[in-house]
């Protein structure tokens, strides 16, 4: 889930990502991320894409994750 918290008073949700296939087995990468365990943020002046990103490293699939932030306001 995805918060803006820009005012800690006045925090809003904003959106929701889910990229597991909740159909597929669970013994094969096709579910997806698994087990969400660190989580790093990259801004934007040292990104190489110059975009802010999020890197998650999934402990159960053992995949990693990184999500461009883009700010819609």
């Amino acid at each position: 889930m995805i918060y803006d918290v820009t005012n800690p008073f006045a925090v809003n949700f904003e959106s929701y990502t889910n990229n597991r296939d909740l159909t597929a087995d669970l013994e094969t990468s096709a579910t997806g991320d698994l087990g969400p365990e660190g989580l790093k943020f990259i801004p934007a002046h040292i990104s190489p894409n110059g975009e802010p990103l999020l890197i998650v490293a999934n402990e159960v699939s053992g995949t990693t994750s990184i999500f461009q932030i883009v700010d819609v306001k």
